[in-house]
């Protein structure tokens, strides 16, 4: 089959990458120009392990253009374009509509942004000549590809029969549960999905205060408590809370939607205000005055990926400066707008502080000694990750929420 993508960032690629992949001849359209001539050459414009490889092996298979027009005779058209939050929470959906008005000829249209409860079936009244489906993604960043080829699961929401049957037939070959239900569920599916993982992280956020104060850790609660099947362990772990490009703008627009139907989504709305002031948690382990130095240990905001939207780390950085921190960051991979190492050692080069923000396998494994360059030896580990944490040598190591009892003090400086 051929299918037609608009938007080539991680969803939108990602999705390309796994249609080549899977012997499909694929259309991609990109309107930024820069990032269109990098992925001709096959290169992605993002940090995301094996995309370079499909895009350089199913080359015959992939025709990439700034030009919709371009999609005229696919059998399926993908959107994968972005739904930012507006400044009142709601999502955006301008760059969807932006598309669909260029379109010439009609096309069965598969929407995998991520967009409001009511969207494909507004969409349906708005533009009948053509036929609409969303399939939502459920995408980890650091691995979207290997999610795309192996999904935990495929949801369709389609009101057209022939349509929704054609698309089971496709994402049947996974191997995957699948899921045909009605555009308005598989919508709420993807926005609930979300909701639940980024109340689990605020859960034990806000849980992890009372570990400090009672001198538990909260690590081996997560472990405890993840071992109940209906519990689960992952998004168990407490740190400097959630970012990233989804759970942050799908939490706001999911609120917007409950507000519109005035309905107060009360867990939610705690949760997101928990991940709110985690930030200042995090800082008040640190005696902040002027001029001291703290060294960022990871930028982007998870492991495996250079992407900074939302990225707790950027937060932090501005809580710091505003205080007269002098602020040093250090990631494999991502960059950001303040002052940068290249190596981890000389990030940490004369701070009296360093701060564990994203968990890459380099920094968690750094050994103790590693920090002697420090004017202090003073290591806040916001992502309860570092793998000397109990055995610090003469870092004075503090997490979030874990092992805060006196016998960890280290006997020198």
């Amino acid at each position: 089959m051929k299918f037609g993508i608009v938007g080539l960032g991680y969803v939108g690629l990602a999705t390309l990458c796994g249609l080549a992949k899977a012997g499909h001849h694929v259309v991609g359209v990109e309107a930024d120009e820069e990032k269109l001539r990098l992925l001709k050459s096959g290169h992605p414009p993002f940090h995301e392990p094996g995309m370079a490889e499909v895009l350089q092996e199913h080359a015959d298979q992939i025709t990439l253009t700034s030009r919709i027009a371009d999609t005229e005779h696919v059998d399926y058209l993908v959107l994968a374009v972005g739904t930012p939050s507006k400044p009142d929470g709601s999502c955006d959906l301008s760059y969807i509509e932006a598309v669909l008005t260029e379109l010439n000829t009609k096309h069965k249209i598969v929407i995998r942004s991520s967009v409001p409860p009511g969207t494909t079936d507004l969409l349906n009244l708005m533009y009948p000549s053509h036929t609409f489906a969303i399939v939502p993604e459920f995408l980890q960043e650091g691995r979207a590809l290997a999610d795309v080829m192996k999904p935990h699961r495929v949801v369709i929401g389609c009101e057209n029969l022939e349509v929704a049957e054609e698309l089971a037939g496709i994402y049947g070959r996974l191997g995957v549960p699948l899921i045909c239900t009605t555009p308005i569920n598989a919508e709420l599916i993807k926005y609930a999905s979300n909701a639940f993982l980024a109340t689990k992280i605020s859960f034990m956020n806000d849980l992890s205060r009372l570990a400090d104060q009672a001198g538990a850790d909260i690590s081996t609660i997560a472990d405890g408590m993840g071992l109940d099947p209906r519990i689960g362990r992952s998004f168990l772990n407490a740190g400097i809370g959630y970012g990233g490009s989804c759970f942050p703008k799908d939490m706001n627009a999911l609120l917007h939607v409950a507000s519109e139907n005035e309905i107060d989504l009360r867990v939610i709305r705690a949760a997101a205000k928990v991940n709110e002031s985690q930030i200042e948690y995090v800082l008040s382990k640190l005696n902040v005055a002027p001029n001291m130095r703290v060294a960022i240990l990871g930028l982007a905001f998870k492991p495996g990926t250079d992407d900074m939207r939302d990225a707790p780390s950027i937060l932090l950085a501005h809580h710091m400066v505003a205080r007269d921190v002098d602020v040093i960051g250090y990631d494999p991979v991502a960059t950001w707008d303040y002052p940068q190492a290249t190596t981890v050692e000389e990030a940490l080069e004369g701070a009296d502080y360093a701060i564990l923000v994203t968990e890459w396998d380099e920094i968690v494994n750094l050994a103790p000694d590693a920090f002697n360059g420090m004017c202090q030896r003073r290591l806040i580990d916001a992502r309860n990750a570092w793998k000397f944490a109990r055995d610090p040598g003469d870092v004075s190591y503090e997490g979030i929420g874990r092992m805060q009892r006196p016998s960890n003090t280290p006997t020198s400086n």
